[in-house]
């Protein structure tokens, strides 16, 4: 770290804090999509992919506008939400700014999940995979290195929501290779929609 004067210890605990506080969101939105599941695969396997894309469309618009005012509840919030599990000063003023970038990247967490989620329904192992070691995995452990090494602590506490960023994108680029053409090309409609 370059800040030379903030012990591991004063930056440890207010992360805790801010994730316990993020992942109230994150299971929340997990919560939802894993409800999707059964309608994308049951369409899919159908064949269905008019009413699939009309789910898909739902589901995406439906997650990221939850995930938009989770974020900002939760922002808004976040000295109340931080001081439930730690009442020092010091921890819950570091706390605030992990939580708030935590959440600048929950609309990005929403599309990764959606596409996770459809892969994993479409029998597509590997693009579900790719996604999960990306975004926790991988492409976080690219950027937290680099961000640390580029800005020090606040490039640490912006790692997640720049990882999360990336990996939205590589979700869309997945789904556009692996589902998006056969679901254009194969609009098949069953006899009884």
């Amino acid at each position: 770290m370059r800040t030379a004067n903030v012990s591991a210890f004063s930056v440890f605990t207010p992360g805790l804090c801010a994730e316990k506080v993020n992942m109230i969101a994150v299971l929340v939105l997990v919560g939802f999509v894993f409800g999707a599941q059964p309608l994308v695969g049951y369409n899919y396997g159908a064949k269905n992919f008019l009413r699939l894309k009309k789910i898909l469309r739902f589901c995406y618009g439906f997650e990221c506008s939850l995930a938009v005012v989770l974020a900002c509840v939760l922002s808004l919030f976040a000295p109340s939400l931080i001081s439930l599990f730690m009442q020092e000063e010091k921890i819950i003023e570091l706390g605030i700014p992990m939580l708030r970038m935590q959440q600048a990247g929950m609309l990005f967490v929403a599309v990764v999940l959606v596409t996770t989620c459809t892969f994993q329904s479409a029998g597509k192992a590997w693009g579900a995979f790719f996604l999960s070691v990306s975004r926790q995995g991988v492409i976080f452990a690219a950027v937290i290195f680099t961000a640390s090494h580029a800005a020090g602590y606040i490039g640490v506490i912006c790692s997640q929501a720049i990882a999360d960023a990336l990996t939205a994108v590589l979700a869309v680029v997945l789904f556009w290779r692996g589902l998006y053409r056969e679901l254009e090309s194969e609009a098949f409609v069953p006899k009884n929609p």
